[in-house]
């Protein structure tokens, strides 16, 4: 009993007993080790099997019924894949290197493990995490553009929209063991061809710039009608030119910005040399001669090519440049998707839509006769022809292939800007190519100020 009260005690009764019950395991190991695999391997069977019916019955589900809803699952597949690959690239250093570290040593640095042997590892992770997660993406957006030009347009947009979530991180899973160089190249021509994108994504920019205008008059001239006097009006033309006004000072701040904080020669003569060609688009949009002009849209192109010199100049060779903030980029880039699945300049406006402006200007009874007439062109189109109805379901078919089509090759673009945004590489050929990009914005608005003189047989209204 008194070796028992002593402070040592415990510890010799719990490894006795740890001892016998060790040896116990060993004498029964058939006996219980036998049940416990029957069990594991009956529960792996049946969870494998209920995991396998659950994949597919997700990969089935998520059929939708029109093409808006069509438009807004590529949207939020595109949000997905970045939030994945901005995730996996964020914790890229914390997960690989476990993982790499337990490989046999003669398979040596298979996939992505071969980061282990980069001189920066965390950077090579991060980088490759993108490339794989963002290629993944547009392995999954040309497999639809190719079923759509194959004839399964309404196939590929609008069933099994689960399954095109799940190829993604398969896709991106198997992209794990194929080896970096192939990413790598991937990154480069990403970052190379983003200047696409961000070229389109000035049609989007103009394309907001005359909505928000021509909203904004219209307010105007409506209040002027229901005051007797110009006080509503006038606050509604002070704000068109208080906000002409923000976003013209903005752009010359960060004009004089980008050639203070960059020595190179070539980017400050593209840097002055597009600002000195928006304003002088802002003074012909002014124009009595410019019937389509706009103050307030000239302005919002002028910030945004200052902001497309500016991602030229992020991507000089030698990190001369000054860094681009990521985050900008990407919410620039997320607005002009969310516009395009809206369906933002698709198509021309409605008669009703058309005859708003002019409502406000010239009265309702002005526009009487054109919503009319749009109502019976509305009338005689719900009517189709019995001789042209094959003609019309491949005039649809046609129509739809377009849609998707398009919607596909946009958000590939957009992919591969999404990639050079989050994972950039820079270099000489990157930064001509983003020069190219601020100069084709500059057309792109140039021609949608001249081209009503130039085409006077189309309705630019």
């Amino acid at each position: 009993s008194s070796r028992l009260c002593r402070p040592q005690a415990p510890l010799v009764w719990a490894r006795t007993l740890w001892s016998q019950l060790f040896l116990l395991s060993r004498s029964m190991g058939s006996t219980i080790s036998g049940p416990i695999a029957a069990l594991a391997s009956c529960l792996g069977s049946c969870v494998g099997g209920c995991i396998a019916k659950g994949c597919c019955a997700l990969a089935g589900s998520g059929n939708v019924n029109n093409a808006y809803a069509a438009r807004c699952v590529m949207l939020w597949l595109q949000a997905f894949t970045a939030i994945v690959a901005w995730l996996t690239s964020a914790m890229a250093s914390r997960w690989l290197p476990g993982p790499c570290a337990q490989l046999p040593t003669d398979l040596g640095d298979l996939g992505v493990c071969e980061c282990h042997s980069e001189r920066d590892p965390t950077v090579c992770w991060k980088n490759q995490m993108v490339y794989r997660t963002e290629a993944s993406l547009v392995v999954v957006l040309l497999g639809l553009l190719l079923m759509s030009v194959s004839g399964c347009a309404q196939g590929a947009a609008r069933a099994h929209s689960a399954a095109k979530f799940m190829l993604v991180l398969l896709v991106s899973l198997v992209a794990l063991f194929i080896p970096n160089s192939w990413f790598t190249v991937f990154g480069t021509v990403a970052t190379s061809t983003s200047a696409i994108f961000l070229a389109a994504q000035s049609i989007f920019v103009m394309d907001f710039g005359y909505g928000w205008a021509e909203l904004w008059l219209s307010n105007a001239l409506a209040a002027q009608r229901r005051e007797i006097g110009q006080r509503g009006k006038t606050l509604w033309l002070v704000a068109i030119l208080v906000s002409a006004g923000l976003l013209a000072v903005g752009a010359l701040v960060l004009c004089v910005f980008l050639y203070s904080t960059t020595p190179v020669a070539s980017a400050r003569i593209v840097n002055l040399t597009a600002m000195i060609i928006s304003w002088a688009l802002l003074v012909v949009s002014i124009l009595d001669w410019c019937e389509h002009g706009s103050i307030l849209c000239s302005t919002v192109v002028m910030l945004y090519t200052m902001w497309l010199v500016y991602e030229s100049m992020s991507v000089l060779p030698d990190g001369l440049g000054p860094q681009c903030p990521m985050w900008i980029g990407l919410a620039i880039c997320g607005f002009s998707l969310v516009a395009f699945a809206l369906g933002v300049g698709r198509s021309g406006a409605s008669p009703d839509q058309a005859a708003r402006l002019v409502d406000a200007e010239l009265g309702g009874a002005a526009t009487t006769e054109m919503r009319e007439g749009g109502a019976r062109e509305e009338e005689d189109a719900s009517v189709p022809a019995p001789a042209d109805s094959g003609r019309g379901a491949d005039a649809e078919d046609s129509r739809q292939t377009k849609g998707f089509s398009l919607q596909c090759a946009v958000h590939a673009a957009a992919a591969l800007y999404i990639t050079a945004s989050m994972a950039p590489q820079a270099g000489q050929f990157t930064f001509v190519s983003r020069v190219v990009a601020v100069f084709a914005a500059l057309f792109f608005y140039g021609w949608s100020l001249i081209a009503p003189k130039v085409l006077t047989s189309r309705n630019f209204n």
